[in-house]
């Protein structure tokens, strides 16, 4: 990987999503849910203020079974509109209009500002601009709403991603707390790998994935290795157990490899464990044993968003008033000892979130194939010619070693050996020997 650090100027501002975790809403749930209870004899009450632990055990399969129905679940979940106490980006303000939604299980309806949307002309995604402006969120998550047994905590979960990537919530998304203002600054890396045939790696939407895709039915995403993962866990479930996880309704829309057909899978039984077996097949499975239509490459092109986050307590006490204002007017019903103890509901429930991007400074991670077809040719031609370099000195060495020792040090030396025993000197012929004695005249040569 060779890294490069640019500016980029404009620059667009990522997509921001967040759900609350309580997903369901009590006073739209619980009036459904008893009169499944009743129908099955789980319970024979028309108690409306409380559920109790033994009939939390059903809230799976009421929802499993609506499901399989093809029932919405949608007005059980938290609607974005009196949640939304405040929105605005770069100091302008924004709107429910500005957000588009999808389910994600476990979290119920989730919304997203400023993904790459399908078939519009408005100016999205929108530019970034340096500074404490960016994305600001004033929300409220009525936890007094919350079903029992459901969740374990009280907040939002929230995620900064690419406009053309699909958030996983579960995944990769961050807690946020009430009670708190967050200050989440970012900056962008971009990692680029070296497409076919050098590497394994898409950005291709393949046909098969069109299916899961239809989750996001407003957002114009592209490819994502953990989507594909995803679908094709469904995919190997279905075609083994003839149904999809319970437990990711959220993503049983379809497209069986080789064909185009999207269709709804039916969900499999809770306590069914063929579709665990099926997952565990398909994640422990070797790629060379894995069918070319369910493996899924990394992405070529990836775009990422590391933050940092840090927070300050609110709302302080000159927000109260509007703040209970909101609460008042909207279609939530109010906590029975609201008009008491306001204050402390809106500081259990009350939180503030400012997006801003920290530096229009890039770091790219760019992979280069380490020999081209050019640098191979060159470097096979370089190698080549030190070879042939090397052995032309080495002939020539070897060539010196022979001359000198049967020519130069070979008869010369023994006609100068001669010379010398005779003449006392050495013949003025043979000047190259190694051995030089003061020549004879050049007249004298001891009748040789």
């Amino acid at each position: 990987m060779n890294l490069d650090v640019i500016q980029q100027r404009p620059q667009y501002f990522p997509a921001f999503s967040f759900c609350n975790v309580g997903e369901l809403r009590y006073d739209q749930f619980i009036d459904p849910f008893l009169n499944y209870t009743n129908a099955n004899n789980v319970t024979s009450s028309n108690d409306t203020t409380t559920i109790t632990r033994s009939q939390a055990n059903y809230i799976q399969k009421f929802l499993w079974e609506q499901l399989n129905q093809n029932k919405s679940l949608e007005q059980y979940f938290f609607s974005l509109s009196p949640m939304l106490y405040q929105c605005s980006f770069n100091s302008k303000p924004c709107s429910v209009a500005d957000f588009i939604s999808f389910t994600e299980a476990g979290f119920g309806s989730c919304y997203t500002f400023n993904a790459q949307l399908k078939n519009t002309t408005a100016p999205i995604p929108r530019y970034a601009i340096l500074g404490d402006t960016g994305l600001q969120l004033g929300l409220y998550v009525y936890s007094q709403q919350y079903v029992p047994y459901v969740s374990d905590g009280i907040g939002m979960i929230s995620l900064l991603h690419n406009n053309t990537q699909p958030p996983f919530m579960a995944l990769t998304g961050m807690y946020l707390n009430p009670g708190r203002k967050y200050k989440i600054s970012y900056t962008k890396t971009i990692t680029n790998y070296i497409a076919t045939p050098h590497s394994q790696c898409t950005d291709d939407v393949s046909q098969s994935i069109q299916g899961i895709l239809s989750n996001y039915p407003s957002a114009d995403y592209g490819y994502s290795q953990a989507l594909c993962i995803e679908n094709n866990l469904q995919i190997q479930t279905y075609q083994q157990c003839g149904c999809v996880s319970p437990y990711a309704w959220d993503k049983r829309s379809i497209t069986l490899p080789g064909t185009s057909n999207i269709f709804i899978a039916p969900l499999c039984n809770i306590t069914d464990t063929c579709y665990v077996q099926a997952a565990n097949k398909y994640l422990t499975a070797s790629t060379s044993s894995t069918s070319n239509n369910l493996i899924c490459p990394k992405k070529c092109s990836n775009i990422d968003f590391p933050v940092e986050k840090s927070e300050l307590s609110t709302p302080l006490e000159w927000q109260m008033s509007d703040i209970k204002s909101f609460v008042e007017n909207s279609s939530v019903p109010l906590p029975a000892n609201w008009s008491v103890v306001w204050r402390d509901y809106i500081r259990m429930n009350y939180l503030s979130i400012n997006v801003v991007c920290e530096t229009n400074v890039i770091d790219v991670n760019q992979q280069t194939l380490a020999y081209t077809r050019n640098t191979l040719i060159s470097n096979i031609g370089a190698q080549v010619g030190l070879w042939l370099g090397l052995s032309v000195l080495i002939v020539a060495e070897k060539q010196t070693i022979y001359i000198s020792n049967n020519i130069l040090n070979g008869p010369h030396m023994v006609h100068n050996a001669a010379f010398a025993s005779t003449c006392k000197s050495t013949s003025p012929l043979v000047w190259g020997g190694y051995v030089m004695h003061t020549t004879c005249c050049s007249t004298d040569y001891c009748n040789v």
